[in-house]
């Protein structure tokens, strides 16, 4: 049976989809049943988010995603010296990969960072099918051009999430952890 690992760049989601959409959200849940419907063998979903420790609504969002299925692999946020806030998980992420590449026979990275090509390149070497999701019209053309196939988040049916359901959409909070990337 063919083993899938999903893995979810939510602060690049969010924010993107911040930029194109404003108020909109990620449905997390359908973004889960998206993806358990469209992929045969066993799946797996990790999520990659920072937080702020104070907030309520991040620590809420984190233990839903949790509830939904997805692994949730977060740390703090930092706030330097000079008030910036840094917030990134792409290390973080590409060592996840890696690690897990050699149990699985397909990768399904959810971003449209370009700085995962070359995690995109070092699985296509290994031999994996490579799949990127990513936002409309802000996913690296080159992040495409390493996959093998790629699908436009945001067209997927539902996927937007504008009401106050805080159980299957992106954390209000989450945008002040991701603004510097």
């Amino acid at each position: 049976m063919k083993r899938v690992g999903v893995f979810v760049d939510v602060q690049n989601v969010y924010l993107t989809t911040q930029a194109l959409y404003g108020q909109g959200r990620i449905n997390f849940a359908t973004l889960r049943d998206y993806l358990l419907r469209s992929t045969d063998g066993v799946v797996t979903l990790t999520a990659f988010t920072c937080f702020d420790p104070e907030s309520d609504g991040q620590r809420s969002f984190r233990n839903a995603l949790g509830l939904m299925g997805y692994r949730v692999i977060s740390k703090p946020l930092r706030r330097l010296p000079d008030g910036t806030i840094k917030a990134n998980m792409d290390l973080d992420m590409a060592v996840e990969i890696l690690t897990q590449a050699d149990y699985l026979d397909e990768v399904v990275l959810i971003t449209g960072d370009g700085d995962f090509k070359a995690i995109v390149d070092a699985l296509c070497l290994k031999g994996k099918i490579v799949k990127i999701i990513g936002p409309d019209r802000m996913t690296s053309p080159e992040l495409i051009q390493a996959s093998h196939q790629y699908l436009n988040l945001h067209r997927i049916e539902g996927i937007l999430q504008t009401d106050t359901n805080h159980a299957s959409r992106s954390a209000p909070a989450e945008s002040e952890a991701s603004k510097s990337e």
